[in-house]
């Protein structure tokens, strides 16, 4: 009796570790992807994102920017929420877009950001002027 009672003890104990250290990797991965941006500047938010366009870290990337996020180019139309991030994956992310040599000029929330923009297939002059709210990217449009 007293084998049996030790054999479900030690089994019981074993699957109670295992699933405590299942969860911790979950705790960190959360740690890392769902970061609050709330009590950063409208700088440091796009400093963050031009150093995750130059490491070419598309979740960090993604992170940094409103769920209904828009882009335009110039004056023209622009796009958001899904249509934003599908944009943002193919053009940015996808392409390894980075700004080489970026200067920031910050008025309030709004953030230009100056410098060479490439990426693979194309070089440009950047003038990218963003719009921040509470930590996240609201806005991005290309000036031309």
């Amino acid at each position: 009796m007293i084998n049996f009672l030790f054999f479900i003890f030690c089994t019981i104990s074993l699957a109670i570790c295992a699933q405590h250290q299942n969860q911790e990797p979950q705790k960190e991965l959360n740690k890392t992807t769902m970061q609050d941006n709330s009590n950063s500047t409208p700088e440091s938010t796009i400093k963050s994102l031009i150093d995750a366009m130059e490491a070419n870290d598309g979740d960090k990337i993604r992170s940094l920017f409103h769920d209904n996020a828009s882009q335009a180019y110039g004056d023209g139309p622009s796009k958001s929420g899904k249509a934003f991030f599908k944009w943002l994956d193919s053009d940015i992310i996808d392409r390894k877009g980075h700004v080489e040599g970026a200067h920031f000029t910050t008025t309030g929330n709004e953030v230009v950001v100056t410098g060479q923009y490439s990426s693979e297939g194309y070089t440009n002059k950047a003038n990218f002027l963003f719009f921040v709210k509470e930590g996240k990217i609201m806005s991005w449009q290309m000036r031309y």
